[in-house]
């Protein structure tokens, strides 16, 4: 596979958010603190919530 502009690009970006003091917050801790139904499935844990 041919190397692309991805990761150099993404590497830039975390390090620019470590800089402003920003952490790495998992997705299962990310959907915890927006609300997230744990017992839902696929989409349906997302309904309702919101997306930022």
């Amino acid at each position: 596979m041919k190397p692309g502009e991805h990761k150099p690009v993404q590497a830039r970006t975390l390090k620019h958010a470590a800089e402003m003091g920003w952490t790495f917050v998992s997705r299962g801790e990310a959907e915890r603190r927006r609300g997230f139904n744990p017992d839902a499935s696929g989409k349906d844990r997302a309904k309702g919530v919101s997306l930022l």
